[in-house]
């Protein structure tokens, strides 16, 4: 009887900690799975701010171009034409 008792206790101990090590081993999978694709989630996010924040100062570059005074002279060479403007007479009579 005692003999059966001590292989009923060994085997739920095997089986115990086979169950325990197990959950261990999936626990242990999920979160390293889980850091590896946040690992790639934060290089992806830094990746996309370097490409924007590049964007941004080439369209800075562009409004500060496109702002300078020669930029806007030549724009306007081309659609504005400069009058010489006219000499205006007045003449004044005074009343007799």
């Amino acid at each position: 009887m005692k003999n059966k008792q001590n292989n009923f206790i060994n085997f739920m101990f095997y089986t115990t900690s086979i169950i325990s090590f197990s959950i261990f081993l999936i626990i242990m999978l999920t979160l390293k799975n889980e850091c590896r694709k946040n690992e790639e989630e934060i290089l992806q996010l830094n990746n996309l701010k370097v490409y924007n924040t590049n964007i941004i100062k080439e369209m800075q570059s562009k409004k500060d171009f496109l702002l300078t005074e020669h930029n806007i002279k030549n724009v306007l060479s081309n659609r504005m034409i400069a009058v010489v403007p006219e000499t205006l007479l007045v003449k004044i009579y005074p009343e007799q």
